[in-house]
């Protein structure tokens, strides 16, 4: 009874050294490539960027993810042309559309409100509103930026190996707006935008030399262990 329980407990020893081993072989891992900018221009503008490629000698490529991020922002000042007050929201929108020209055409939407901010009636004594950039019913908002991102996975992982790069198309756009008043006067000022992508590459590592070794060893350990209990 105890020879048996020895033999038992000895191949479940080895077998699960060989597992953790093969464990260790199959193991997926991820890097990420440098994040390339288009760094602040004027919207709407078109760009391009270059995206490291997935060195092969590191083992084999099994997914590819570009993650995209859209940052827009304008100095904003508003002012109320209505005769009664007003409480007034200010939207942005945006987006950077990337394309890898094969298999990627993902878009980054950028929808943000902001406010709503009450404004007194305009002064005009007249009918017709006058904007002079003071008062009560005029606020200078400063800078004020939005941000979205995306995820975006290609299902071409070829264009991505090599050692070379690989150019993704970036077009941004983007616009405000106002709402909340009859009338009004909205000021855009220095609208920029700046679009940022890199790359996750998900990959089965080419295995290290001990842990072939590891694996190696247990199976010759394996060998002789059934030879040696027959």
């Amino acid at each position: 009874m105890k020879k048996l329980a020895s033999k038992i407990t000895g191949k479940i020893s080895l077998a699960v050294a060989l597992l953790l081993a093969a464990g260790v072989l199959a193991r997926a891992a991820t890097m990420n490539t440098a994040t390339e900018t288009t760094g602040w221009q004027g919207l709407g503008f078109s760009d391009s960027l270059y995206l490291q490629q997935f060195d092969t000698s590191l083992g084999t490529l099994t997914g590819v993810t570009l993650h995209i991020t859209d940052i827009e922002q304008s100095g904003i000042t508003i002012e109320n042309g209505a005769a009664t007050s007003a409480s007034i929201t200010i939207s942005l929108s945006g987006s950077v559309e990337v394309t890898d020209n094969d298999m990627i055409d993902s878009i980054a939407l950028l929808n943000k409100n902001f406010g709503p901010y009450s404004l007194a009636a305009n002064g005009a004594e007249s009918g017709l509103p006058t904007y002079n950039q003071s008062g009560p019913d005029f606020l200078d908002l400063g800078t004020i930026s939005a941000t979205a991102t995306k995820n975006a996975s290609s299902s071409d992982l070829s264009l991505y190996e090599g050692l070379d790069t690989v150019e993704v198309d970036v077009t941004a756009a983007g616009g405000w707006s106002a709402s909340g008043s009859t009338a009004y006067s909205l000021n855009i000022n220095e609208f920029v935008g700046e679009a940022t992508v890199y790359a996750t590459y998900t990959f089965t590592p080419v295995p290290e030399p001990s842990s072939v070794l590891f694996l190696g060893l247990g199976g010759l350990v394996l060998a002789c262990y059934r030879r040696f209990t027959h």
